[in-house]
């Protein structure tokens, strides 16, 4: 599949990962497509398709969000 060609949103990926996706709204965005489906589900629209990311820019994608998730957790209050 070429980095520039859309799919239509009701067409899932094949593989779990980080693809550029177009909302109804107009709106883009990068988001993720898990096991648990798109995430987030609906944040700025319907979604009407989606493209895949260059290998470079999925990895940076996935590094932002694991250190954000990082942040996330320091600010977790550790009662046990």
């Amino acid at each position: 599949m070429s980095q520039m060609e859309w799919t239509p949103g009701d067409t899932p990926p094949d593989r779990h990962g980080y693809y550029e996706t177009r909302f109804d709204t107009g709106c883009t965005a990068i988001t993720l497509y898990s096991v648990l489906g798109w995430m987030p589900l609906k944040a700025t629209g319907n979604m009407v398709s989606w493209r895949a990311l260059s290998p470079a820019a999925e990895r940076q994608e996935a590094e932002r969000h694991l250190e954000e998730l990082r942040a996330a957790q320091c600010h977790v209050p550790m009662d046990y």
